[in-house]
């Protein structure tokens, strides 16, 4: 019998069409999925699939980034090696990088004569009117004398003049200098080998910035900061510098040490100025306020002002800070 046809579809096609839908669905009840089943599982391997393209993608990219950062351009390999030498020769320049100890002179007076062969004269030196006694000029130059005498016995000590531009009348010459100078007239003491290690700190108004400002100034010089200090002033300030002035830096004291002269035997009165400055700081230990802060403002006639935070930024924290209680934050040299 020839078969019928329905359309274009024969009933035999349309017959085992049928039967291959019935089969799967037999199949799919069999291993216990439907249809519907079969379908969302299709649509996961389209977004698996695409995910796959979309990793390999990415991972391509990822591969030449890699490739090309490799294959560095010869303009940034250029950069990158004048780099290099621009910090080699700024580490050459700083001035001091072998030194590690510090010899620091606490300056008193600003020198004002012409002929620095006269500076044991009183007449030679600015002095305010408890310093015009017998005998003070002479105290400074013992001063200068001592302290290049501390760097010639250790070869690896900085020594430094410390004082700023403290009177009016005797024009923007710092105490630091005038040392520096004095020093140099005098042929350094027969001691010529200390002169290239001797530098000046030139903002100092007290005697605690005297330590503080020295300390700071030293890292300028050498990149570091010092192992050890010897302060170099009059016997009658070793409690003020030993006791409430490194306490205030919070320097260790088994690494400082102090080296004094007595103050000339006519200073009427010395004894009981000192006791006052000694009250004055241990009160106020960072010289923020009070007698303290008037006289710095007076010995800074010239609108110097303390030296830059940002030339020891270690101790940004420690310049700025004011108040009765220690400093508690961190310290380079702790």
């Amino acid at each position: 019998m020839l078969p019928v046809y329905v359309g274009h579809e024969s009933v035999h096609s349309r017959h085992a069409r049928g039967a291959g839908a019935s089969t799967d669905a037999q199949s799919g009840v069999q291993y216990g999925y439907s249809q519907s089943q079969v379908k969302l599982s299709l649509s996961q391997r389209r977004w698996i699939s695409r995910g796959l393209r979309a990793a390999l993608v990415l991972l391509l990219v990822l591969s030449a980034c890699y490739f090309l950062r490799g294959r560095e351009s010869p303009q940034s390999a250029a950069l990158k090696r004048n780099r290099r030498i621009l910090e080699s020769e700024a580490k050459s320049l700083i001035p001091a990088a072998a030194l590690r100890n510090l010899v620091l002179v606490a300056g008193h007076a600003v020198y004002t004569g012409v002929d620095y062969s006269e500076a044991n004269k009183e007449s030679s030196w600015f002095l305010e009117e408890y310093q015009k006694v017998k005998g003070e000029a002479q105290s400074f130059l013992d001063h200068i004398r001592l302290g290049i005498e501390e760097a010639a016995l250790d070869p690896d000590a900085l020594l430094l003049f410390s004082g700023g531009q403290t009177r009016r009348a005797a024009g923007p010459r710092s105490e630091g200098l005038s040392y520096w100078v004095v020093a140099e007239a005098a042929n350094w003491f027969g001691h010529p080998e200390v002169r290239n290690r001797t530098f000046t700190e030139e903002h100092a108004r007290d005697s605690f910035e005297n330590l503080l400002f020295s300390l700071c100034r030293f890292y300028e010089l050498a990149g570091h900061y010092p192992e050890t200090i010897t302060v170099v002033s009059y016997t009658l300030k070793e409690a003020r510098f030993r006791t409430l002035h490194r306490q205030a830096v919070r320097w260790p004291g088994e690494y400082f040490r102090f080296v004094g002269t007595p103050v000339p035997p006519e200073a009427v009165g010395a004894q009981e100025g000192e006791a006052r400055t000694v009250r004055a700081f241990a009160s106020d230990p960072y010289g923020c306020g009070g007698d303290l802060l008037a006289k710095k403002l007076r010995r800074d006639p010239f609108a110097v002002g303390p030296i830059h935070p940002s030339r020891c930024p270690e101790m940004h924290a420690l310049l700025s800070f004011c108040g009765p209680d220690m400093f508690g934050g961190h310290l380079p040299w702790n």
